[in-house]
């Protein structure tokens, strides 16, 4: 079986927030992770548990909820609109 991933750095739009997308070869779904406070793409744990899914087949998208501005401004972090 191919291994081979495709991996790639997303803008979701419209709002440009920070995303990564790893699809493996021959990938059976997709995984959103939507991180919001307290948590990024770039947690140690969540890339884990994504890598255990690329090696069921499975792709990933974790991206995050806030800009980075919103994300240093902790009054910003829990503001729905």
């Amino acid at each position: 079986m191919d291994d081979t991933l495709l991996i790639q750095a997303v803008h979701i739009e419209p709002s440009g927030l920070p995303g990564d997308l790893v699809v493996p070869a021959q990938a059976r779904a997709l995984v959103l992770f939507a991180h919001g406070s307290g948590s990024s793409r770039h947690s140690q744990r969540n890339r884990w548990v994504a890598g255990v899914l690329h090696a069921h087949r499975l792709a990933t998208l974790l991206f995050d909820l806030l800009t980075e501005a919103e994300a240093t401004d902790r009054r910003a972090v829990f503001d729905i609109d």
